[in-house]
C-alpha cells in the first residue's frame, strides 16, 4: 500500500513538474513572449501608477498591439482611471514588490516576469491543494484528473501567454477553476464556515475579474440549486455560498458600471458599438432598415463590420442616434428577428476559433509577430480542424443530455454535476460575451469557453482510463 501511495504521488509530482517546465520555457524566453499590451491592461496598471518603460514622449497609457513589453516603471500620468477587479491582487502584489525593491535601491525598470511567477505559483498551489484533498478522501482518479490539467491545459500557450501581462483572463481562469473544483470536492461534505467562505470568495473573484463574468457565478449557483433540489430535495449549503459571493461580486460590478467617468463611458460606448456594428448589422439582411427600427441614422450602415476603435470618432459622435441605442433595444431586436439571433449564436460559436489570439503580437520588439510556442498549443489542432473544435465544444453539452440516462437522476453523480458546471461556464460566458461586446473579440473575451470544454474532456478521459486500469489490475490479482 505504501508503494502504491508513493507511486501515485510521484505521478502527481511529475505532472506538476512537466507543466512548470513547459511554462518556464515560455516565461524565461528572451525576448519576452506574451500577449501584446493592448489598452485593456492600462485599466489595472494605472491603479498603481506603473506603465511600460518607453520614451518620455510616448503617452503612458498608449496601447501597443504590435508587441508586449518586458519592462515597466512607475510614471505619474495624472489620470485617475482604475478598473476594480480581482485582477488587482496580482497587479498590486507586483507593484508592492517593485516598490519594496526601489526602497532597497533598485531603480528599475522592473521585469514583468514577476507577475508571471505569481500567477503560475497561485495556479500550482491550487492544483496541489485539490489533488491532495482528493487523495486524502481516497479518490486517486479525481486527484490524477486534477493534476493532469496542469501540463495539458493550464500550461498551454493559449493560457500562458497571459502570464506575463496585466490582462484579467488568467485571474478569471484561476477563479473559475477554483470555484468548479471546490464545488466538486465538497459535493457531499458537511457545512463548515471555512468551506462556505472559500466558495463565496471564489465566486466573488470570478464575478469581479471582468465585466463579462459578472453573471457567471450566479448562473452556476442556479444550476447547483437545481441539481441539489433534484438530488437531495433541498437547497445545499454550496449553492447558498455561491449565491452570497455571486451577489457581492455582481453588486460591485453594478456599482462600477454606474461610475460617471471617461473610462466607463468609453467602455460602454465601445461595447454597444461593437454589438451593433460587428454583430447585429452583419447578421441583418437589411442593415439600414434595422438601424431605422433602432432609431439610429441609416447612413451608419457603412460602419457595419467595423470594430468600435475603427470608427472615425467616438461612437456617439460618429453615428447620429447611436446615443439612444441601449441594451434593451438590442434584446428587442433579437426577439423581433429570430433569424438574426440564430445567425449571431452560430457566428459567436465560430468566432471562438482561434483560441490562441493572433490579432496582437506575441514577441517583444516585434510587429504583430507570433511566438513559435504557439505551434505546441492545442489551438494548432483545433484551428486546423474546425470540426474537431466544434466536437470538443459540444462534448460537455452532450454529456449533460446523456449522463442522466445512465444513472438515477435523483441520486445524481459527480460526473453529471461536472458536465453541468462546465456547460454553464461555456454557455453563460459565450452569451454574455456576444451580447455584451458583439463579435469584436469573442475568442479573448470568451477565453473560458474553450478552457471549460477541454477541462471537461481531459478530466473525464483521465478518470475513465484510470478506472479501466484499476479494474484490469484487480482482475489480474483475482486470477493470480
Amino acid at each position: 500500500m505504501k508503494h502504491a501511495t508513493r507511486a501515485w504521488l510521484v505521478v502527481f509530482a511529475l505532472l506538476w513538474l512537466a507543466g512548470t517546465l513547459r511554462v518556464f520555457a515560455l516565461w524565461s524566453h528572451e525576448p519576452l513572449h506574451a500577449y501584446a499590451n493592448s489598452y485593456d491592461q492600462t485599466r489595472y496598471t494605472n491603479c498603481f501608477g506603473f506603465h511600460p518603460d518607453r520614451p518620455p514622449e510616448v503617452p503612458p497609457q498608449q496601447n501597443n498591439p504590435q508587441a508586449p513589453f518586458a519592462k515597466f516603471r512607475f510614471i505619474e500620468s495624472g489620470d485617475p482611471m482604475c478598473y476594480w477587479s480581482s485582477e488587482l491582487a496580482f497587479t498590486g502584489a507586483s507593484a508592492l514588490a517593485w516598490r519594496i525593491g526601489e526602497a532597497f535601491g533598485s531603480a528599475g525598470p522592473h521585469d514583468v516576469r514577476l507577475v508571471g511567477v505569481l500567477r503560475w505559483a497561485a495556479l500550482l498551489a491550487l492544483s496541489v491543494a485539490f489533488s491532495l484533498a482528493w487523495w486524502r478522501r481516497g479518490e486517486p482518479r479525481a486527484a490524477l484528473a486534477n493534476a493532469l490539467l496542469v501540463p495539458l491545459l493550464f500550461a498551454d500557450p493559449a493560457n500562458t501567454l497571459f502570464l506575463d501581462t496585466f490582462y484579467a483572463e488568467w485571474t478569471a481562469l484561476l477563479a473559475a477553476y477554483a470555484l468548479v473544483a471546490a464545488i466538486l470536492l465538497w459535493r457531499d461534505a458537511p457545512f463548515a464556515r471555512r468551506r462556505f467562505a472559500l466558495l463565496a470568495l471564489a465566486a466573488f473573484a470570478l464575478a469581479t475579474a471582468k465585466i463579462q463574468h459578472l453573471l457567471l457565478p450566479g448562473a452556476i449557483a442556479l444550476a447547483l440549486f437545481a441539481l441539489d433540489r433534484a438530488r437531495l430535495g433541498r437547497t445545499g449549503w454550496r449553492a447558498i455560498a455561491l449565491a452570497f459571493g455571486a451577489f457581492a461580486g455582481f453588486w460591485l460590478q453594478f456599482v462600477q458600471l454606474q461610475r460617471d467617468d471617461a473610462m466607463m463611458d468609453a467602455i460602454d460606448q465601445y461595447n454597444r458599438a461593437d454589438v451593433l456594428f460587428t454583430a447585429l448589422l452583419p447578421a441583418s439582411s437589411d442593415p439600414q432598415a434595422l438601424l431605422v427600427e433602432l432609431g439610429v441614422d441609416p447612413q451608419c450602415a457603412r460602419y457595419g463590420g467595423l470594430h468600435a476603435w475603427e470608427l472615425p470618432a467616438m461612437p456617439e459622435q460618429a453615428c447620429a442616434g447611436f446615443a439612444g441605442f441601449g441594451r434593451g433595444d438590442q434584446l428587442l431586436a433579437l426577439a423581433r428577428h429570430p433569424r438574426i439571433a440564430l445567425s449571431l449564436a452560430w457566428r459567436g460559436v465560430r468566432a471562438l476559433d482561434p483560441w490562441l489570439a493572433r490579432e496582437i503580437g506575441h514577441v517583444e520588439g516585434g510587429t504583430f509577430e507570433l511566438a513559435p510556442a504557439m505551434r505546441s498549443s492545442l489551438d494548432r489542432a483545433l484551428h486546423a480542424a474546425p470540426t474537431l473544435h466544434l466536437a470538443v465544444l459540444a462534448a460537455p453539452l452532450a454529456a449533460v443530455l446523456v449522463l442522466p440516462w445512465g444513472i438515477t437522476f435523483r441520486r445524481g453523480s459527480r460526473a453529471l454535476e461536472y458536465a453541468v458546471l462546465c456547460a454553464i461556464v461555456m454557455l453563460a460566458t459565450l452569451a454574455v460575451t456576444v451580447l455584451g461586446d458583439g463579435l469584436a473579440d469573442v475568442a479573448k473575451q470568451g477565453h473560458l469557453v474553450t478552457n471549460a470544454a477541454l477541462a471537461w474532456l481531459f478530466a473525464s478521459l483521465a478518470v475513465v482510463v484510470a478506472g479501466i486500469g484499476a479494474r484490469d489490475t484487480r482482475g489480474e490479482k483475482r486470477k493470480a
